[in-house]
């Protein structure tokens, strides 16, 4: 059964999945974005696609930028997020995560 993605948790809570790069100057502006000749290392912008996580290893690169992202998160505050995320209920996941 496919679920959409449940966004609202991370908004009300103020979590941060999407930014712009900080330090890189982009090569040009359009309307519709900036253009790095040479890419960037700082653009995140997860959830944006229908795309879900997939694997374990997909997973763990989503949480540590999660955790990059939101150094305001005390430890319990990213487990609850984690949680969330791993819930298959939630639409993030496509696969049953383990409590361990």
């Amino acid at each position: 059964m496919s679920h959409e993605r449940n966004l609202d948790y991370l908004v009300k809570r103020r979590i941060i999945y999407r930014r712009t790069p900080i330090d890189d100057q982009p090569t040009e502006s359009f309307d519709w974005g900036d253009y790095y000749e040479n890419g960037t290392y700082e653009c995140y912008e997860l959830f944006r696609s229908r795309a879900k996580i997939t694997t374990y290893k997909s997973l763990k690169w989503h949480m540590y930028v999660l955790w990059y992202l939101n150094p305001q998160l005390d430890q319990d505050q990213f487990h609850e997020l984690s949680k969330y995320i791993c819930n298959k209920r939630t639409g993030f996941v496509t696969f049953a995560v383990s409590e361990s």
